[in-house]
């Protein structure tokens, strides 16, 4: 099924976004996961084809910059070689948010699950219309995977999952693979009504929620279990706290990329701490949780002055951006601009009114000129760079 442009702008690595530094590249990453190699492969193509940084998204995904189109085969071709592009036809729909802490300490599991899911989306042909804002989540039953935001949601329950469509609760419970095959069904029903034609995501529908809820139940074999049902989905939790954490006995690290951006030096120190097959998790607001391979204390001397964000002390623990004056929609150089505001210790800096990249639990600064900015609609002071 073909995408309008404005039903869907998001980049990829087959489809990228033109920008006034080169163009664009996005990396979907299921569940914010991914693998010592991998990364180290993420890091290699950002410094042979773009210009050596790395951006993570809101979502857990991540975006290399600075990109020359006429290399565009040769980088999709890296990426389907380190296991990140396993579907071109479906480049830009596996969009899967997951909680960061899951299969940690004693957080259930939710690794299998998100394999479970990201390959059923690829095995689907209808799934390939997907647009890339529209967003599959896959919740371990504690938060943190952005369930209320999701179009599609599974929110570990057990053994079992439940099944949310756009933050509402479809009011069934259903072991593992019926609930991946539901969700899938819930996201074949949104593109049947038109997500990926005349709209984004399922709340942009006229009636969208209830008739995908319908959709997917109509389907549900003896295996579903009816539940009560809820209004929406539970509140999520607030971002990671910075720093070493020890979960079971077991240490991890929770480090920041400041404004969101790493550079490749970043990227391979990361990924050299992680621990055996485990897997980096990305998450909202630049965090990066590492399953660590060392103790907590050696892993903090190895990061120390890599430039890394370890602490919520830092002036930048709360304070993201998005790519600024390298966007053609950018009014301000934000990256420059962005900083700890009082009274808001959490901020996201736009250079447009979209406000790009912005974590849920941020207060949005949107540049309204190359000096000027507002949060609420109003007049933001800001203090001397450097302040906090």
């Amino acid at each position: 099924m073909p995408v309008q442009p404005a039903v869907d702008a998001c980049p990829g690595m087959l489809t990228l976004h033109p920008a006034r530094d080169g163009d664009v590249a996005r990396i979907r990453l299921p569940g914010g996961y991914v693998t010592a190699p991998q990364w180290s492969a993420v890091a290699a193509m950002a410094c042979e084809f773009g210009d050596g940084n790395v951006d993570i998204t809101a979502r857990g995904n991540v975006q290399i910059r600075g990109l020359d189109r006429r290399t565009g085969d040769l980088l999709a071709d890296r990426a389907a070689e380190a296991g990140l592009l396993p579907s071109g036809p479906h480049d830009r729909a596996r969009n899967i948010t997951a909680s960061p802490l899951a299969g940690l300490g004693h957080h259930p599991p939710a690794r299998d699950l998100v394999r479970a899911l990201d390959a059923a989306i690829v095995s689907d042909p209808d799934l390939a219309g997907l647009p890339g804002r529209f967003v599959f989540a896959v919740d371990d039953g504690t938060g943190g995977a952005a369930l209320s935001r999701s179009d599609v949601g599974l929110r570990r329950a057990g053994p079992r999952a439940d099944l949310y469509v756009a933050g509402q609760s479809a009011s069934v419970r259903l072991p593992g693979r019926a609930a991946v095959a539901a969700a899938v069904e819930a996201a074949r029903a949104a593109v049947r009504l038109g997500v990926g034609a005349t709209a984004a995501r399922i709340r942009d529908l006229p009636g969208g929620i209830p008739v995908v809820i319908a959709a997917v139940t109509a389907r549900l074999g003896p295996a579903a279990e009816r539940i009560d049902p809820g209004l929406a989905a539970p509140s999520e939790p607030g971002r990671l706290a910075l720093g070493p954490m020890n979960l079971a006995g077991c240490d991890e690290l929770v480090a920041g990329a400041r404004l969101g951006r790493l550079t490749a030096g970043q990227v391979d120190l990361t990924g050299s701490l992680l621990r055996g097959a485990d897997v980096l998790r990305l998450a909202a607001a630049g965090r990066v949780v590492i399953p660590l391979a060392v103790t907590a204390e050696d892993a903090a001397g190895r990061v120390a002055g890599s430039g890394l964000l370890m602490s919520d002390e830092d002036p930048f623990a709360g304070v993201s951006a998005c790519s600024g004056m390298v966007c053609s929609r950018s009014v301000a150089d934000v990256r420059a601009a962005a900083r700890t505001l009082p009274g808001h210790p959490r901020t996201h800096w736009a250079g447009c009114a979209r406000g790009c990249g912005a974590p849920a639990d941020a207060d949005l600064v949107i540049a309204t000129g190359p000096d000027s900015f507002q949060v609420g609609g109003h007049p933001a002071l800001l203090p001397a760079a450097g302040a906090s």
